[in-house]
């Protein structure tokens, strides 16, 4: 069953866009998408980020049970932090990425994408043996906003009367609104730092038109999920369910920074070492030039081989300029700047690659 979001009925009134990842309803675009841009790196843009997954585990040994399942510390993140982690299966292959946050001693979030939802829910369920704690489903209690942007911190000071502290990325604080607590957590989940809110969906509107009313007060203006998409490739970042999937293994799209490598054990954990420390991954994702009307899912090619792959295409470009895209490579291929023929014809030039382990 698809699932609405809980201010669906203000978005049609908005003239909003609406579409379906996976089966969540999502905001595609409020308004001309050159407005959407000029909001989110110019003032603050804010977005309906209610599609994305939220699962909640409870109990005396939360910590200890999540920590062996995901790739990044656990044990070690205090009540009031997080990190970006990721969700892999004993071969090392991705079920999810997201942010993992600690509520208290017994008590961790961890918010997804929406297609990874049903994989990482069955994963951790088949994994919750003996260790006393409790995982549930929440999503459908919550809802997620976001505004992002460098008038982001006044916007949101704007509509809740006072500000909230300067946070590091992942870190996060209860205010209070409506009667109610509405957590808010720093973010950047397409390469522009702004903040989200975690809010009861029964409260939901109230904070979203306040934020709106702010972020108009400042030149900004609500932003859909296009436009955060055009962003996140602009920054090379991949998303589940395009460049990351069931078949991909964390280090083949640079999420070095999902990974710890002094935690210990965790499932999949011998597959991530050897390919770290024997640099042997199949393909990287990088950041390509391409001409108008490149396709995603052409392959790459030089001569008659494959080298690689496109994957996701922005064009045309917000920002006004050529049209960008991310696709992988060979790793014998990683080379700022090289060339590779598209199939069906032009050519695609490498303008971003993943900096070298240190």
């Amino acid at each position: 069953m698809a699932r609405i979001l809980p201010l669906h009925s203000s978005h049609v009134s908005a003239g909003a866009r609406l579409g379906m990842r996976d089966d969540a309803e999502i905001v595609l675009s409020f308004r001309e998408a050159s407005r959407e841009w000029s909001s989110l790196t110019e003032s603050a843009g804010v977005a309906d980020r209610s599609h994305r997954a939220v699962l909640r585990v409870t109990g005396p040994e939360a910590k200890l049970f999540l920590h062996g399942l995901v790739t990044n510390q656990v044990k070690a993140v205090e009540a009031g932090q997080g990190n970006y982690t990721a969700i892999i299966n004993a071969r090392g292959k991705t079920l999810g990425d997201g942010r993992m946050l600690v509520v208290g001693k017994e008590e961790l979030l961890l918010d997804l994408e929406p297609e990874s939802r049903e994989k990482v829910l069955s994963h951790l369920d088949q994994l919750l043996i003996s260790e006393d704690c409790e995982l549930h489903d929440v999503t459908d209690r919550w809802a997620i906003l976001g505004v992002y942007g460098p008038e982001s911190a006044r916007v949101v000071a704007d509509a809740l009367g006072s500000a909230i502290p300067s946070l590091p990325l992942h870190h996060h604080v209860a205010v209070p609104f409506e009667g109610g607590e509405v957590r808010v957590v720093a973010a950047a989940p397409a390469g522009v730092a702004g903040l989200d809110f975690f809010v009861e969906r029964s409260v939901v509107e109230p904070l979203w038109n306040r934020l709106l009313g702010a972020a108009s007060r400042h030149g900004g203006g609500p932003i859909g999920d296009e436009i955060l998409d055009a962003a996140r490739i602009h920054h090379a970042i991949p998303r589940y369910g395009a460049e990351l999937d069931e078949s991909t293994i964390p280090l083949e799209v640079n999420l070095e920074r999902a990974i710890s490598y002094t935690k210990g054990c965790y499932v999949g954990q011998e597959v991530i070492a050897k390919a770290t420390y024997r640099g042997q991954v199949r393909r990287k994702l990088v950041q390509l030039r391409v001409p108008h009307g490149a396709a995603p899912g052409a392959s790459l090619l030089e001569g008659e081989k494959v080298a690689g792959a496109l994957v996701s295409v922005l064009d045309p470009d917000p920002a006004g300029g050529g049209p960008l895209a991310l696709g992988f490579v060979r790793p014998d291929r990683l080379e700022l700047g090289a060339r590779l023929a598209i199939e069906g014809g032009g050519e695609a030039e490498i303008s971003w690659v993943p900096p070298p382990r240190e």
